[in-house]
């Protein structure tokens, strides 16, 4: 059984799916640009990993797929990305300002 994220390589330890954060997502980027939140959809990536919330099986950890987000929505509207690191931090402030001119996605 395989527990880590395809992304990143890492084990999956918050098992959140994209489906569920991209509901919660929605929800929060809808208070603020209705439009950017059409956008948020979550991505099909099976794994042998179940959300605790939904029992989908997943491949993509909480923490690549809120970067991926947050990364999308930075190009929109960093004001708001801020806002959504907020709420959906998962590990990312301290990846993103650590990784500053690198492409690690590690958060362990």
């Amino acid at each position: 059984m395989d527990t880590t994220c395809v992304e990143c390589y890492e084990q999956i330890t918050n098992p959140i799916c994209s489906h569920c954060l991209s509901q919660e997502m929605k929800i929060m980027l809808n208070e603020h640009d209705s439009d950017l939140a059409t956008e948020i959809i979550p991505c099909e990536i099976q794994g042998d990993v179940n959300c605790i919330s939904c029992n989908r099986a997943m491949g993509l950890c909480a923490h690549c797929f809120s970067r991926d987000i947050y990364d999308f929505i930075h190009e929109q509207n960093a004001k708001l990305a801020k806002e959504f690191m907020s709420r959906f931090d998962f590990d990312l402030r301290r990846t993103l300002f650590n990784s500053r001119g690198s492409k690690t996605h590690s958060h362990q």
